[in-house]
């Protein structure tokens, strides 16, 4: 683009100069090559020293003022070359104005002695030009704005990508851990409840054959009591295998409260109810993992220390969090509740999305999760 207004200013000198010759005497020809020269080299100074390029559009617009006045012509054009100049450094609208106004009176001031119409044509086109001139700085300085913000804008949507990246990792990795800790517990089952039932199977077993010849009827007892612990064996079996290996549908489901409610009641033999308050809205797979777990565990801990047979789970949502409480009717602890295992996962789990864990010993005792929502 300079270069471009380079060529147009050293035009608007050259081709005036070349066609105002014939208003030159022969005898003023050195001096109007000279001026013209000089004229020239202004330009071109101006190109390089930027420093000092203020100085050097004064001298342009005096230079080209009095050879305007001096030779005539079309000479009052070169001052048109003055005012691109000083467009091009893009000043302030004060400094535009003065500059406009400055060039219009050294231009009135070289016409002094030309028609009206002339002069009144000459200021026209020199408002007109400055006015174009501006419009096109003013368009080129938000251009500018626009292409800085749209980087800006590319900038913060790599940031919400990585952010996205990061965040569809961790929800990986707490995925991952929650398996481990799924396969963990079922395995616990297991070794616990159905090793321990097999255990007395084989010993049944083994006092049946001795009691088979000597008590025939304590031997038939023995072994109906086999069938029975065998039958309770498998149902245990078919609840694992259905923790483990669940359908398409149930997998994608993996972690909804209303399943785990579901569940829990059949599982546990006792009575979970399910309540949605606020606007419900989709969250992150990584919180919805942690109000499953956080539920699961509370859930648990409900029937197993406090003997519970009645639980509600509230889900709420609300602007800017999601809260889960779970409330039972069970037995209120005294112990420090800090001091339980369980409630110490609870809180690490919450703890890497910035989330917060109350409890309450109310009429029924309750456990309250609260997890922030981006974006609310």
């Amino acid at each position: 683009m300079n270069i471009l207004l380079n060529r147009i200013r050293t035009l608007l000198v050259a081709v005036p100069s070349v066609l105002s010759i014939a208003n030159v005497a022969p005898s003023h020809y050195a001096i109007y090559t000279a001026c013209v020269l000089f004229a020239l080299l202004l330009i071109r100074s101006g190109s390089i020293h930027l420093k000092y390029r203020i100085l050097l559009l004064l001298a342009e617009l005096i230079c080209f003022s009095w050879l305007a006045h001096s030779f005539g012509g079309v000479l009052f054009l070169l001052l048109f070359s003055t005012l691109i100049a000083s467009c091009r450094y893009k000043p302030e609208r004060a400094a535009s104005i003065i500059w406009s106004l400055a060039g219009l009176v050294a231009l009135l001031s070289a016409l002094q002695d030309s028609q009206q119409v002339l002069l009144l044509s000459a200021s026209l086109l020199w408002i007109t030009t400055s006015a174009i001139l501006y419009a096109a700085n003013e368009y080129e300085n938000k251009q500018h704005q626009i292409e800085d913000l749209y980087e800006a804008l590319s900038a913060s949507h790599a940031e919400l990508d990585a952010a996205r990246r990061r965040m569809q990792d961790y929800a990986r990795q707490v995925e991952q851990q929650a398996q481990i800790e799924e396969r963990n517990r079922i395995a616990k089952d297991i070794h616990d409840d159905l090793g321990h039932r097999l255990i007395r199977v084989k010993m049944m077993s083994e006092a049946a054959l001795h009691l088979f010849y000597a008590d025939a009827d304590r031997a038939r007892l023995t072994v109906e009591q086999i069938r029975d612990q065998l039958q309770d064996s498998m149902e245990l079996m078919r609840r694992t295998v259905r923790r483990i290996a669940s359908d398409q549908e149930q997998d994608v489901r993996r972690y909804a409260l209303d399943r785990l409610v579901e569940e829990s009641a059949i599982a546990m033999g006792i009575a979970v109810s399910f309540r949605i308050t606020g606007h419900a809205r989709p969250i992150y797979p990584s919180m919805e993992l942690i109000l499953f777990k956080n539920a699961q565990e509370a859930i648990t801990n409900a029937v197993r220390h406090g003997r519970a047979t009645s639980v509600t789970v509230d889900l709420a949502f609300n602007a800017a969090h999601v809260a889960l409480t779970i409330a039972n009717d069970g037995i209120i602890p005294n112990e420090p509740i800090e001091a339980g295992l369980g409630m110490k996962g609870m809180k690490e789990r919450i703890a890497l999305v910035g989330g917060q864990i109350e409890w309450d010993r109310g009429a029924r005792f309750s456990i309250t999760t609260t997890l922030p929502l981006l974006g609310g």
